[in-house]
């Protein structure tokens, strides 16, 4: 082997520790760029987890305390009907009409706070009978309504917003039969 040789085997052995060190930089700024991914990943999936648990706890919250302004609105119903029994008087029509005109206030009020949360009461009477909002008690033979037509309403019926909270009871019209041979 001559001098030319060993140079020749020196700038490969050169050439070769130069790539080696090459793909260690670049190995390393991968492995960087791994863990910053990594590190990313594990923070989205702990920001989610977070969002997840915090839907939660809010989902129970609105299940536990929805009705809350409700509430606080029904507790001003039950101290008007607690004064209108503590309202006494020594003459009878005296206490009959202020108790009558207190209950028809009280129900005014407490029908205004069903209104604001989106309650209301189905209207029945006179109507054509509608099994989704309606339900048939009985039916009375008559020929001054026409069959299917509400006639009197047993119990009212409520909705709130456009589902049913519980159907009107009602009486249905229905056609006279003729003498039966």
């Amino acid at each position: 082997m001559d001098a030319q040789d060993v140079k020749n085997e020196d700038k490969t052995a050169e050439t070769e520790i130069s790539a080696t060190e090459t793909e260690t930089e670049t190995l390393s700024e991968s492995e960087r760029t791994i863990l910053e991914l990594k590190d990313q990943l594990l923070r989205a999936l702990a920001e989610s987890e977070n969002a997840r648990k915090r839907g939660q706890k809010d989902k129970e919250d609105a299940l536990k305390f929805g009705v809350s302004n409700m509430a606080r609105d029904m507790v001003g119903v039950a101290d008007n009907l607690r004064r209108a029994l503590e309202n006494k008087s020594e003459n009878a029509a005296e206490l009959a009409d202020a108790l009558f005109s207190g209950v028809d206030l009280i129900l005014k009020d407490f029908e205004g706070i069903l209104g604001r949360h989106g309650i209301q009461r189905i209207e029945a009477a006179g109507q054509q009978f509608d099994p989704h909002w309606h339900q048939a008690v009985f039916e009375l033979e008559t020929e001054e309504h026409a069959p299917g037509t509400v006639v009197q309403v047993v119990q009212d019926g409520y909705k709130i917003h456009d589902r049913l909270l519980r159907p009107a009871m009602v009486s249905v019209a229905k056609a006279k039969q003729q003498g039966v041979a």
